[in-house]
């Protein structure tokens, strides 16, 4: 992930904490990177503040399968699974359970 990069496509969302204008022409600077950690020094480049901003990354091994864009649950689907369920009796937590094979 090019994290300086997405600060800079970012910055313009927020604003300057002492003169209050946009960061999106701020001066951006990685000072350290370690792992999912990395410290970046922004200064704004109308009142030159500068302040260091600590980030962590999670989530960095998405697969493809859970990257694609996936269609709602149709009102037919949720029809059908009201359905299925209307004479069940128990607790929600054994439909969650994996099933046991049986051999």
């Amino acid at each position: 992930m090019d994290i300086m990069g997405f600060l800079r496509q970012r910055a313009g969302d927020f604003r300057c904490p002492v003169c209050r204008r946009s960061l999106a022409d701020c001066e951006l600077r990685q000072l350290a990177h370690q792992g999912p950690h990395y410290t970046v020094q922004v200064t704004c480049r109308h009142c030159s503040m500068a302040f260091l901003v600590a980030l962590e990354v999670q989530g960095g091994g998405a697969t493809e399968a859970d990257t694609k864009e996936r269609d709602p649950i149709s009102a037919d689907e949720l029809l059908e699974l009201h359905r299925q369920l209307a004479d069940y009796e128990g607790p929600l937590t054994a439909l969650l359970e994996p099933r046991q094979s049986r051999d």
